[in-house]
């Protein structure tokens, strides 16, 4: 009995390891912009409908593009929420330290991996060499930036400041072939963020 419960308990341990939470998914908020489907909202008839789009190879892997471009808008962090319920102006001094990063990010299913190679994320088992060169990103951009900021909150208002940015994802699926059979099949994705910044705003309460 005891040898089954730690069986058992290495398994859960196992899957919470493999568990990997997708760039835009961490963030606060997302939205997407658009009907087009993220990997996440993909269903089984669609994975069966774009496998028969993909093109059978002789050797190696074959892919179908679903989406090239869906854009992702996005809250990352919420820095300062302040309400000024009184009848008088507040002053407000505020600072803050972010981090600017060029994130690159990629999502499989089924038999496709993600492998790091030298810091990179790539599509593994020779996959990437054959989606868009878009999904080829090699550096991380990281950028600390000090902002310090005064300013006078109105009476009856709401402020603010948050960590905006926008994104763009591309996905579909593939299959590997070996001698004309298929030997492996998933999905896979790729999410570029273009833009990473401050946002203030100020609303009536």
């Amino acid at each position: 009995m005891k040898k089954i419960i730690l069986v058992l308990l290495i398994g859960v341990f196992l899957f919470v390891g493999y568990h990997q939470v997708f760039a835009y998914e961490d963030f606060e908020w997302y939205e997407k912009v658009g009907n087009n489907k993220l990997i996440g909202e993909f269903t089984d008839e669609d994975y069966l409908q774009a496998y028969e789009k993909v093109q059978k190879k002789f050797i190696g892997w074959s892919y179908y593009e679903i989406n090239h471009r869906i854009k992702i808008k996005f809250i990352s962090k919420t820095l300062y929420d302040y309400y000024n319920n009184g009848k008088s102006p507040i002053k407000f001094e505020y600072s803050s330290k972010s981090q600017t990063i060029d994130e690159y990010s990629l999502k499989a299913t089924g038999s496709i991996k993600v492998q790091t190679q030298k810091g990179t994320k790539i599509f593994g088992d020779g996959l990437n060499a054959q989606v868009s060169a878009t999904y080829e990103r090699t550096e991380k951009l990281k950028q600390d930036e000090e902002i310090n900021v005064s300013t006078s909150v109105e009476p009856g208002t709401q402020l603010l400041v948050y960590m905006y940015g926008e994104g763009y994802v591309a996905n579909g699926v593939a299959k590997k072939y070996f001698f004309n059979m298929e030997r492996a099949k998933g999905g896979y994705e790729a999410f570029v963020m273009v833009s990473h910044y401050q946002r203030v705003e100020v609303t009536p309460i």
